[in-house]
């Protein structure tokens, strides 16, 4: 069976409603190859052996750096990404398509540490942003013509990079949390498995913002929001998504963009006001009500799509979230042993709650 062909199917048949993500990919995983187990032991082989020559590069530049001549050293910045991709690009003609991956998405995360290393050996005054531009048009294309889950997460990560570096010197939860909203509407537009990432990496950053905000107990003054363009930029473009799940009628991806929209401006506008206009004890309910209600649109959304990935999202912030709480409150009220005593008791049953309902939602999910 042809690879691509069965890869183009399944995914026209999730657009479609006919089997959840989940499912496309156990499809995928069993016909890919004839030996399933074979497959995972290559991947699992070729990540272990990327991770062991980027730790090595890594170890070597660490250690013998300042020995070698600046000629030896712009060879080694330029070989890395470069033999890398080489060998991603052998791999596929090969038809070894998964140590391909690999290797190629080895050369995009040794490509930015080069570009920064070059820009230094060449002693010039080229700003940050310029470099994890380039950096970002390495990764981020690299991940699309793959068709690659990993290598666009970790392009959409320097991009993140990108965009907060645009963004000031104020505080980067808000510009994140607006990013996220903005990813997760662009999913739509790409094939299922770039998409995949853009809504994984976009509900990761929208909630990340937020559950930052919420560990400001007694910090709000410190909190300051840079107004610049990229700001207004990244708010029109988490109203435009919000927008375009209400013209697709995607109602629970509508839920989820409005909700995180404007839970980031009721997190953002209540720590803003704290502690002058409002109260710290009024702040903190306020911002962990906003972020309490994206981790359930969260939640819902992976039921109503049949998800367990982001369900499980929604499980992990929800954790995060109790903690963030129970750190403002009891661990505050409180101290020393009885403090550690309640906050442990609390978290053990929030988490056993916690896991009883997703065990409930995956079960409605998988019928």
């Amino acid at each position: 069976m042809d690879p691509d062909a069965l890869r183009a199917e399944v995914d026209e048949w999730v657009r479609d409603g006919i089997v959840t993500e989940e499912q496309a990919e156990a499809i995928l995983e069993r016909y890919e190859t004839d030996d399933p187990g074979r497959s995972r032991a290559v991947v699992a082989l070729s990540a272990v052996g990327a991770a062991l020559v980027f730790v090595g590069i890594t170890w070597f530049l660490a250690t013998n750096w300042e020995d070698l001549s600046t000629a030896a050293q712009v060879v080694v910045l330029l070989a890395g990404p470069g033999l890398a991709y080489l060998g991603g690009a052998s791999a596929y003609r090969r038809s070894l398509p998964r140590a391909g991956l690999v290797l190629s998405v080895l050369g995009a995360v040794l490509a930015g540490p080069s570009l920064f290393l070059l820009a230094d050996l060449a002693s010039t005054s080229i700003e940050e942003v310029w470099l994890l531009l380039a950096w970002t048009a390495v990764a981020l294309p690299t991940g699309h013509v793959l068709d690659s889950r990993a290598g666009t997460g970790f392009g959409l990560l320097v991009l993140g990079g990108l965009v907060l570096e645009l963004a000031g010197p104020g505080d980067p939860t808000a510009p994140l949390a607006l990013l996220g909203i903005g990813l997760f509407g662009l999913a739509g537009t790409r094939s299922e498995r770039v998409g995949w990432a853009y809504r994984t990496v976009g509900t990761a950053f929208a909630l990340a913002g937020l559950l930052v905000v919420t560990t400001l107990d007694g910090s709000f003054d410190r909190f300051d929001l840079d107004l610049s363009a990229t700001l207004g930029v990244l708010a029109l473009g988490a109203a435009a998504a919000v927008g375009w799940f209400g013209v697709r009628r995607d109602r629970a991806g509508l839920l989820w963009a409005a909700t995180a929209f404007g839970a980031t401006a009721l997190g953002t506008g209540t720590a803003l006001a704290a502690p002058g206009t409002v109260p710290n004890a009024v702040a903190v309910v306020l911002v962990h009500v906003a972020t309490l209600a994206s981790v359930v649109a969260t939640g819902y959304y992976g039921y109503r799509t049949g998800s367990r990935h982001f369900v499980d999202i929604a499980a992990v912030a929800a954790l995060a979230q109790t903690l963030s709480f129970v750190a403002a409150t009891v661990v505050d009220a409180l101290s020393g042993a009885i403090a550690l005593v309640v906050a442990g008791t609390i978290l053990i049953v929030a988490g056993v709650a916690l896991e009883r309902g997703r065990r409930s939602v995956l079960a409605r999910v998988e019928r």
